[in-house]
């Protein structure tokens, strides 16, 4: 009887597993966004070296997708920077709390360690309504400034969105 109830509890496990692992649904996932800061601290450190606060204000625009989200969302991101004593950048870190024309929300972040941002990288954290249970990862690409005082920028990613 004990060997029954371990095959039937093992089965059952088994089952359940595989429902959840087959729920999930893998999206691509790839837009552009536009940036403009709102607020800058600059702290020159004893090294020589500049740390770099940011509070800026997104519109991102998202490629039509299997997801079908609103493919408009704006995004309020607060990131920082480190710049080394010559001005190069160091490494970089955000965090954004992204809205869609629905109100519901979503965090994601972002960071790249060298100097070119060539590891760029992103990650959604799940977030409210529709965005529940969501995550993803990519990577993203600075599109540099379009505006002369270099507070208003592009950048452009590309990823997966991984749907509970």
């Amino acid at each position: 009887m004990t060997i029954l109830k371990t095959l039937v509890l093992t089965l059952a496990a088994i089952f359940a597993m595989s429902n959840f692992a087959a729920a999930e649904t893998v999206v691509p996932n790839t837009g552009n966004g536009y940036s403009a800061v709102t607020s800058s601290t600059v702290t020159p450190l004893a090294d020589g070296s500049t740390l770099i606060k940011q509070t800026t204000h997104d519109v991102w625009i998202e490629n039509p997708n299997a997801a079908n989200f609103p493919a408009e969302k704006a995004a309020d991101c607060h990131g920082t920077l480190l710049l080394s004593a010559q001005g190069a950048p160091i490494a970089f870190r955000g965090t954004c709390t992204t809205t869609d024309i629905d109100g519901d929300t979503f965090i994601a972040t972002n960071g790249a360690a060298t100097p070119d941002f060539s590891d760029c990288a992103w990650v959604m954290h799940g977030g409210t309504g529709k965005y529940a249970g969501v995550t993803g990862s990519g990577t993203c690409a600075q599109g540099g400034p379009f505006t002369i005082d270099g507070k208003n920028s592009k950048f452009s990613w590309t990823g997966e969105w991984v749907l509970p």
